[in-house]
């Protein structure tokens, strides 16, 4: 009976395993086909930006593409920083993974300096990803907002 449970359990998730990207906040059928009303002198970057949604899938594009949500976001430079670390990161783990295959493991994690450069290493690497995902997502975020701000009180002096 419990094999049957878990058979069953596993089936049912499947269809969020397998789908391209994970929806959190329900989408609606029709949400993008519907052309919205632009403001007068919005310009195709700005509403670019507003169409832009930073999601699960971006997520996992981040961890193989360094820099992706930076790149998202319209911010190359901040992009190109967090590719340049993310690739310190990898040339830091090629360099332990080079010596490990040399030295074997209980050498490498007998050196205090190699255990403390691999803890810094996979810090690195791991730390980049989030801060490039947080500083991107806030990124486009408050470019959002301006941009919503800015053609929001254009329409309130329009309407008055």
């Amino acid at each position: 009976m419990r094999k049957i449970l878990i058979i069953i359990i596993l089936f049912a998730g499947a269809g969020h395993v397998f789908s391209q990207d994970l929806e959190v906040f329900n989408r609606y059928q029709d949400d993008m086909l519907t052309a919205p009303i632009l403001p007068e002198g919005m310009s195709f970057d700005e509403f670019r930006i507003l169409s832009r949604n930073i999601k699960l899938m971006d997520m996992a594009a981040g961890t193989v593409f360094p820099g992706y949500i930076s790149f998202k976001a319209e911010e190359p430079t901040a992009g190109y920083i967090f590719m340049g670390v993310r690739i310190l990161g990898y040339v830091g783990a090629l360099y332990e993974l080079v010596k490990y295959n040399n030295e074997g493991f209980p050498q490498v994690l007998s050196n205090q300096f190699d255990r403390n450069f691999t803890y810094v290493t996979m810090g690195v690497l791991i730390s980049s990803y989030l801060f490039d995902w947080v500083y991107g997502k806030t990124q486009l975020e408050k470019k959002q907002e301006a941009i919503r701000y800015k053609y929001r009180l254009k329409l309130e002096h329009t309407y008055e």
